[in-house]
């Protein structure tokens, strides 16, 4: 059948649908590199029942915005992982053992399925990313960390 023909009866030459799915895939590389809002991110203390359900010791570290000695933290810091308190659920992280040791024995990233948080010193600092990497809460407070009986008694 001769081409003049094909492209009567609505067919596309080669040229055509090449350009066409070029467009398409365009179209759908477009929508995945597309980002959700920023979903908000409520922070609450860890208060001593969540530090029982997941068997926290009271040794490692704490964040603490709120300076009164009766304070909860925000975040309870251990050698391998860390647990907050994200929009009334308990959420662990598990140390990013590739970052460097910034206190006791803690590390300075902690990952999980959907956050990340990083801790910086000097000024002591919070900083939680989404999946995306992108900022969903920072906070400067206080990294207060506590030694096992055993190793304060060396």
């Amino acid at each position: 059948m001769p081409l003049a023909l094909l492209g009567a009866c609505g067919g596309q030459t080669p040229a055509e649908k090449a350009a066409s799915d070029a467009r398409a895939v365009a179209e759908v590389e477009a929508v995945q590199k597309r980002k959700p809002p920023i979903q908000p991110l409520e922070m609450g203390v860890v208060d001593p029942n969540v530090r029982r359900l997941f068997n926290l010791s009271e040794h490692g570290c704490g964040f603490f915005t709120d300076p009164n000695p009766g304070a909860f933290p925000l975040a309870v810091i251990g050698s391998d992982k860390a647990v907050f308190q994200l929009n009334g659920e308990p959420a662990i992280l598990a140390s990013d053992s590739g970052s460097p040791v910034i206190a006791g024995n803690i590390h300075e990233k902690y990952v999980g399925r959907q956050q990340s948080a990083q801790l910086e010193r000097d000024p002591d600092r919070l900083t939680i990313r989404d999946s995306f990497e992108r900022i969903v809460y920072q906070a400067a407070g206080m990294l207060r960390c506590s030694e096992p009986a055993e190793a304060a008694a060396r």
